[in-house]
């Protein structure tokens, strides 16, 4: 709020206002309702500010958090924490004489208070407000455990009767929430999540809460695991169709990611139960959760248009890949820290127990390799993939492990429970309804299964399963079923092609069979030359180790888990609606589990880790100065951007540099670009009065930006230095015409002719546009090339090449030939991927951003470093030019770019870069091309070949050189042929500029990649 940034700089305003909540913390037990209610309402409004991270806004802009801020609002928070805890009962008490509507307005500030205490996050906020010895109040510490515990049970027993007696739908939900707020505690029971749930779960067919239907089921799945097992298994298959019914994409996501933890938990835990001799409890299989008739006809049903069953797939996957990978530290108690525990117990910290659930989840899921989706795959693909990493665990092409061989009964159970989930595949094949999904299908199938179990005698059965794989093989090469598009069948036929290589250097029969196969391709019409070359050398590597058993590596290798298929597709190459459409699932799917799974670190936590260096804490924007040295008046601005709403504010601060007060001032604003005013005007005006010689005086525009485009306000001051004078004659009236007096007092003063100051246009940065867009390496350069609007353009800077900051800059761990792009680290990008090669002081940068409005900007800057021209002669400076290149979704965004290449690099650098034209670019290279030929000409001049001592032989070889030279001089035909073999035997290489440049560079990379190596492996030792 704004009264925290003037308590900042005024430490009376602050003790006032610090007094002003001890009066609010005390109105709530005053005898008053209306006063009561609204103290309740303002110190919940304060804690719900501060738990939920959201600064209050003042026209539309965020406020900047500074530390002292910060520390300002944990002051305030923490002395009403306090104050709640020691007055609990008083205002449990006062809350149950107010209205039933007032209610609950008491219901978050005590729940919240007793919370923060109990679960000792008020230490927290404490050591925030850095006032932990300041004040009597911010000192108070719970004595024990036990009187915390007691606590949070009188607030629940005040809560409580509400579930049930209220006929309110939003006080039932409000005490709910809230309540399964406090089951979170140490100490707190699943009873009271139970209770809240069920309240919670009662308000679904309420019509007149039907619109909240999102906010119930994400209550109830985010805090599923409060309650005990038998509990979590009664209400999933209800929650599972809650979840299937929600249409917000969003809120359906995340619901069902807790849901598809949530059986994972109850599935692990409740067979580590039974292996410590639990009474086991039916129904906590994944196959009985999601048994529900409903959920199993939409994955057995191939032609369905649910897009549910492939979100159902795709999560209940990406949570097992998420399990797999080591379990995130929790050190504090709390929600998160019970869900960790369940699946820490689970798995028993056992690294490969993950695959359990795993092989009841590629269970379940079997049937989607039928689906067809419309040409989606990215379901299937997450299926096939879980399904790779577990054949490879498991190693299925050995076939079922004994225990002789070491083997447990678990492991003896899951692999026969594979291998048998593999032989179903097998004859899934004949139905698969999407050619992608086939040839994938048939590779991960062939890749791993047991080819030496398979029984001899159904060599000729059309059921055998290498039979099967065969046909199908026979199918995708001829194309037989249904016609493929041209981008599908280059992929479908490779895999196919590899997967025959593996299969026939596996085993004899398969290789026979798959001979004639590809020799009948070879010959036919559909292959073209690049699979017939193929065909060729798979034929002589089959044929090789049909020879030479021993030497079957040469054709098949080991399996790696590794699923070398991908769902994306490069949207220039091959546009589909599908390929779309998985990569907008993905997105979901990815988003929902990484939130859940991998939440980021709260502002708290990274507020106490990193303390001052917390890219939380924010310094205030620079202020520009936009008028002259010698106008009267001095006006500076900076601007805040709320890009949730797609606003900027102006921040003017206007002063009298005259010795005289001016009684009025007129700010004007004007707009270009994308700018505009929230009512619709044309200019906004400002009238100051009375401005005191030497005294500031704040004022703000607050703006809307309609779309991404080069922005500036234009401010114009118009002071009256005559305001007030002339409008009557004072000297010839006696003062006792009463008239004239009336006239005088109704009459208003004259303006005067103004004066017009024009100031320097304050320019938004276009980069202030854009937001910081988090996306991999192999995404980023995937979405590269399909991105259709592109603008190439050249900058130099100048930096440090040696001497004391370049060795300052090195030893600290930065490359001193960065420092004209220091910059970019405070601008809105995402750093993608850097490759720096110091050796060359080269490097290549990529960064990803969004406008405020959707569209993608990539770019990429690739620096070379031009050495200095007199390096000996001690100059410490260097030049770097840089090469950028900025792709974008839309061509609109690249336009406003070029426009103004010089402003968009000073917006990028902050001035610490120059533009430079083609041409300029062109000549420079040609200058210094024509500097180093005369260089190594005046060399070589300078420099004599040096004489080595001759032996014999070689002097006799001179004198025979002699000889033949006398003959050619004698016969002018015989001359160019000798001189041509004389080129041929020089030692000059032939390579062009731009192989050497590259040959060179390549040694570099090595050099730097060997040393790199080095490096890590003296590290680890």
């Amino acid at each position: 709020m704004i009264m925290v940034t003037l308590c900042e700089n005024n430490v009376n305003l602050l003790d006032k206002v610090s007094n002003w909540w001890v009066r609010i913390g005390g109105n709530m037990l005053d005898k008053s309702d209306a006063v009561s209610k609204v103290a309740f309402e303002s110190v919940g409004r304060l804690f719900q500010e501060f738990d939920s991270k959201r600064m209050s806004r003042l026209a539309g802009d965020k406020l900047v958090d500074s530390e002292n801020s910060l520390a300002i609002r944990s002051n305030w928070v923490s002395s009403m924490v306090d104050f709640v805890w020691k007055r609990r009962n008083a205002l449990i008490s006062r809350s149950l004489v107010l209205p039933v509507e007032t209610f609950r307005t008491t219901v978050f500030p005590l729940v919240f208070s007793v919370k923060a205490v109990a679960s000792g996050s008020v230490e927290v906020i404490r050591k925030l407000s850095k006032a932990g010895t300041g004040s009597g109040v911010n000192g108070s510490v719970v004595d024990s455990n036990a009187e915390r515990l007691v606590g949070v049970s009188d607030v629940v027993t005040h809560l409580a009767p509400f579930l049930v007696s209220s006929l309110d739908p939003a006080l039932i939900f409000e005490v709910g929430i809230n309540m399964l707020y406090l089951a979170d505690v140490p100490g707190g029971k699943p009873e009271w999540a139970s209770q809240s749930i069920i309240a919670i779960l009662t308000l679904w067919d309420r019509q007149e809460f039907s619109s909240a239907r999102e906010s119930i089921v994400r209550a109830v799945v985010t805090n599923l695991h409060l309650l005990d097992l038998h509990m979590q298994v009664s209400l999933f298959k209800k929650l599972l169709l809650m979840v299937r019914n929600l249409r917000a994409e969003s809120d359906r996501m995340h619901a069902l990611a807790c849901i598809c933890r949530t059986a994972l938990c109850v599935d692990l835990f409740a067979k580590e139960s039974v292996r410590r001799g639990q009474k086991p409890l039916a129904g906590t299989d994944i196959a009985s959760l999601f048994e529900d008739a409903r959920i199993r006809d939409d994955l057995n049903s191939a032609r369905s248009k649910s897009l549910f069953r492939e979100e159902l797939v795709a999560s209940l996957v990406e949570s097992c890949f998420q399990l797999s990978l080591p379990l995130p530290e929790q050190k504090s108690s709390g929600m998160e820290s019970r869900v960790i525990g369940a699946l820490a117990y689970g798995t028993g910290y056992g690294a490969l127990n993950w695959t359990e659930p795993a092989l009841e989840v590629v269970e379940v899921c079997r049937p989607c390799v039928k689906w067809d989706c419309d040409g989606r795959t990215y379901a299937v693909d997450c299926y096939l993939k879980l399904l790779v990493r577990l054949c490879h665990i498991y190693d299925t092409r050995g076939g079922v492990k004994t225990i002789k061989d070491g083997a447990s009964q678990d492991k003896i159970l899951n692999e026969t429970r594979l291998q048998n989930l593999q032989r179903e595949l097998v004859k899934d094949l004949r139905e698969v309804n999407t050619p992608r999904i086939h040839a994938r299908l048939i590779w991960a199938i062939a890749e791993h299964i047991n080819l030496e179990g398979l029984d001899p005698l159904l060599a000729d059965d059309p059921d055998d399963p290498l039979n099967i794989i065969i046909s199908n093989i026979h199918k995708v090469l001829f194309n037989v079923d249904s016609p493929a598009n041209t981008s599908s069948r280059l992929q479908d036929v490779q895999a196919v092609l590899l997967s025959s290589q593996r299969l026939g250097s596996r085993n004899l029969r398969a290789g026979q069979l798959l001979s004639k196969e590809l020799e009948e391709f070879r010959t036919n019409g559909l292959a073209d030359s690049v699979n017939k070359h193929q065909c060729r050398l798979i034929l002589q590597r089959i044929k090789y180790v049909q020879n030479h058993p021993d030497s079957r590596w040469t054709g098949v290798s080991e399996a790696r888990g590794d699923y070398p298929f991908s769902h994306h597709k490069l949207t220039v190459q091959f546009y589909e609606a599908a390929a779309a459409q998985d990569r907008k699932l993905e997105g979901l799917v990815h988003r929902a589990i990484l939130e859940l799974w991998r939440p980021d670190p709260s502002e708290l936590t990274i507020l106490l880790t990193k303390g001052i260096d917390s890219p939380l804490l924010k310094l205030q924007p620079t202020a520009h100065t936009l008028t002259g040295s010698s106008d009267p008046c001095y006006v500076e601005a900076y601007h805040l951007a709320d890009s949730g709403h797609g606003r900027i504010t102006l921040h003017l601060k206007v002063l009298n540099l005259t010795e005289l007060e001016l009684d009025r001032v007129d700010i004007r604003v004007g707009l270009s670009g994308g700018l505009y005013f929230m009512d619709g005007s044309t200019q906004a005006v400002r009238q100051l009065r009375n401005l005191v010689s030497q005294d500031p005086v704040l004022s703000s525009v607050t703006l809307g930006v309609s779309h991404f485009e080069r922005c500036a306000l234009w401010v114009q001051v118009l002071y009256y230095p005559f305001y007030g004078r002339g409008a009557i004659n004072d000297g010839d009236y006696a003062e006792e015409d009463q008239q004239i007096m009336k006239q005088k007092r109704s009459s208003r003063p004259e303006l005067g002719e103004p004066v017009i100051l024009r100031c320097q246009p304050y320019k938004i940065p276009l980069t202030e546009l854009l937001l910081p867009h988090k996306i991999s390496p192999v995404e980023f350069f995937r979405l590269w090339p399909s991105l259709p609007a592109v603008v190439e353009y050249t900058g130099t800077y100048i930096y440090e090449g040696s001497g004391f900051k370049a060795t300052a800059a090195q030893q600290y761990g930065s490359s001193p030939f960065l420092g004209g792009l220091k910059s970019l680290s405070s601008k809105p990008f995402h750093k993608v991927c850097s490759h720096i090669i110091r050796t060359v002081a080269g490097f290549q940068l990529c960064y990803a951003a969004k406008t405020w409005y959707g569209g993608f900007l990539g770019m990429m800057i690739f620096g070379a470093s031009e050495m200095s021209r007199n390096v000996d002669l001690g100059d410490e400076t260097t030049t770097m030019i840089c090469k950028f290149v900025v792709r974008a979704s839309d061509a609109s965004i690249t336009k406003e770019i070029e426009a103004d290449l010089q402003g968009w690099l000073d917006d990028l650098s902050d001035g610490g870069v120059e533009y430079m034209p083609e041409d300029e670019v062109k000549e420079a290279a040609a200058e210094r091309l024509r500097i180093s030929l005369e260089r190594i000409a005046l060399f070589k001049a300078a420099q004599p070949p040096p004489k080595t001592p001759k032996s014999d032989d070689e002097e006799e070889e001179e004198k025979e050189d002699d000889e033949n030279k006398n003959e050619n001089e004698n016969d002018g035909d015989k001359k160019e042929p000798k001189e041509e073999g004389k080129k041929k035997k020089g030692t000059l290489s032939k390579l062009t500029a731009e192989e050497v440049e590259h040959m060179a560079l390549q040694t570099a990379v090595l050099q730097e990649w060997h040393v790199l190596c080095k490096e890590r492996s003296s590290t680890v030792n």
